[in-house]
């Protein structure tokens, strides 16, 4: 509620049409052109303390703590965006910091509901219960930082100390480790054309 009546306000303020990404728009900006486990090398495995070699030797971490912030290195708080360098798209900490609030309603079986190739950006459902939660934070281990991982919000259990009755939609404080990104729409036909007069 607080990230919709945020883009609201940056909406009404600025006269652009802001708003948080749907599930799609959010995994395309994540992967920035890439098609990995994570939009740098590596994959789960190897950032783990899992596995022969690494529970021997420990997990080289460096290529992750590079882009990430995540459990193996925050102090169980969010970090400054310096800390890390962005993705192909320019854009930091999609992965981890913090998870991040998606326009969409969560659906488990989503995806199943395109035919297998179709080039689409889908938007979820108009309605349900809980939104979907994409990325990690600095509370997940690597394996939860996987760019195709999909979650989704716990409304009754991120309300549990809120003191009021009945609860407050604005009481989020359960729920430290999610916060949201926004994107402006872009309307070419809201442009003045330019024209080379020769």
């Amino acid at each position: 509620h607080a990230a919709q009546t945020y883009c609201r306000w940056l909406s009404s303020v600025t006269g652009k049409n802001y708003r948080l990404p749907t599930e799609a728009e959010w995994e395309y900006a994540a992967r920035g052109g890439t098609s990995g486990a994570y939009f740098f090398d590596g994959s789960p495995k190897d950032f783990e303390s899992q596995g022969f070699i690494n529970r021997i030797f420990g997990a080289d971490t460096t290529v992750i703590n590079s882009y990430v912030i995540y459990q193996g290195n925050s102090p169980y708080k969010t970090q400054s965006p310096e800390r890390t360098k962005p993705n192909p798209f320019g854009l930091k900490n999609m992965l981890g910091n913090v998870a991040e609030f998606c326009l969409d309603y969560y659906d488990p079986q989503v995806y199943a509901k395109y035919p297998e190739g179709e080039v689409r950006n889908p938007r979820g459902p108009r309605n349900g219960n809980e939104f979907v939660v994409r990325g990690g934070s600095y509370v997940n281990p690597a394996k939860d930082l996987r760019i195709a991982r999909r979650d989704f919000t716990r409304s009754v259990d991120w309300l549990v100390t809120d003191p009021q009755i009945p609860k407050s939609i604005w009481w989020y404080s359960d729920c430290k480790h999610v916060g949201f990104r926004v994107i402006c729409e872009y309307h070419p036909e809201s442009l003045s054309s330019n024209k080379n007069i020769n």
